[in-house]
């Protein structure tokens, strides 16, 4: 018996590992980090998060956004909209960067697709041009 997933997936389809969110938001959201917290304040499951240092500051980024090169994303992006958004965020970005650094320098692609551009519930994430350059 086939298996349809839940949700919308997106494969990346480039040689980076890549912060995937996929959204109906126009702007950059805050999904990725589970947020900033000091050693031992919170406890947080490790296979899910993976835990970095920006600044001095120790970030929790989610596991659910994290794609390698060649793989799909976890298949559970609920879209209720016609047109939705697609950021990318590269490892070594995201790890080096605060959020704010990242929106502010716009070290991001933003694709714009519509339900129309996925196959089976599947999106084939290659990087627009302008981000070949960056980092």
């Amino acid at each position: 018996m086939d298996h349809m997933p839940l949700g919308y997936c997106v494969k990346n389809c480039t040689e980076d590992t890549l912060f995937i969110d996929l959204t109906v938001s126009d702007t950059l959201t805050d999904d990725i980090y589970l947020g900033m917290h000091p050693e031992g304040r919170v406890v947080i499951d490790s296979e899910d998060t993976t835990s970095v240092y920006i600044h001095g500051k120790k970030v929790i980024l989610h596991n659910f956004y994290y794609v390698l090169p060649d793989s799909t994303s976890v298949g559970v992006y609920p879209l209720n909209k016609d047109t939705c958004y697609i950021y990318a965020i590269k490892k070594q970005i995201i790890t080096c960067y605060t959020l704010g650094e990242i929106r502010m320098k716009k070290l991001y692609d933003r694709q714009i697709i519509t339900k129309k551009d996925f196959r089976d519930r599947l999106f084939e994430y290659r990087y627009i041009d302008s981000i070949r350059c960056r980092n």
